[in-house]
């Protein structure tokens, strides 16, 4: 019995000697070509296209052989070329579960995976709808909705994922941009209009006449 005191006197002694530790780091690797828009622990912020950023985060104590610390943390990511993609579901997110050691710095790589429209409203109108086709030289596609609620005030902008066009699957986009009932802006018809590839996007900015 003294031996087996004597040895968990000595574990105990240890892990004082080497402490507690906690807090770890999140950086974030944005290697599209435009802004990614995240959140961890309330805290918000922007990385600029090709760029990296990086976040401390708190983390449950690591106490030596008795807690390792890992903690696990939501964070919240989006960019306007980047989608975090569920491939089991099929489906993209805006959040993911992430498990953060103390003392570690946890990387997250966000690459891009489709291209964008991008509505810029630089004007005194209040832009309510976005509308887009995809269109092929053989085929017309149909016009989607995109709604505003509320509208996009002077000032205010918005992006919208598209899907990019392969060198195997080749079409092209028509938009128009709506404030109220008036047209403001559009661009292509069934025979031309805007070609993106992956990690493109077609900047709308609507200016007063």
């Amino acid at each position: 019995m003294k031996e087996i005191r004597f040895v968990l006197l000595m574990i105990v002694s240890l892990a004082l000697m080497v402490g507690c530790e906690d807090g770890a780091a999140v950086k974030v690797v944005n290697q599209t070509s435009y802004n990614v828009y995240g959140e961890i622990d309330g805290e918000e912020f922007t990385v600029a296209g090709n760029s990296n950023h990086t976040v401390d985060v708190d983390t449950d104590e690591k106490v030596f052989l008795i807690d390792d610390g890992v903690t696990k943390k939501t964070i919240k990511l989006e960019g306007e070329t980047f989608r975090i993609w569920d491939y089991y579901e099929e489906t993209p997110h805006n959040e993911t579960e992430i498990k953060v050691t103390p003392g570690k710095t946890y990387k997250v790589y966000c690459k891009p995976n489709s291209a964008s429209v991008k509505v810029v409203n630089n004007s005194d109108y209040a832009i309510t709808k976005l509308r887009y086709r995809k269109n092929t030289q053989f085929s017309t596609g149909l016009w989607f909705m995109v709604t505003y609620d509320p509208p996009l005030e002077s000032g205010e902008f918005a992006y919208y994922h598209l899907l990019p066009q392969t060198e195997e699957n080749r079409f092209f986009y028509n938009f128009e941009v709506i404030a109220g009932d008036e047209l403001v802006y559009e661009i292509g018809n069934e025979f031309e209009g805007v070609m993106l590839f992956m990690d493109d996007q077609h900047l709308i900015s609507i200016e007063n006449d």
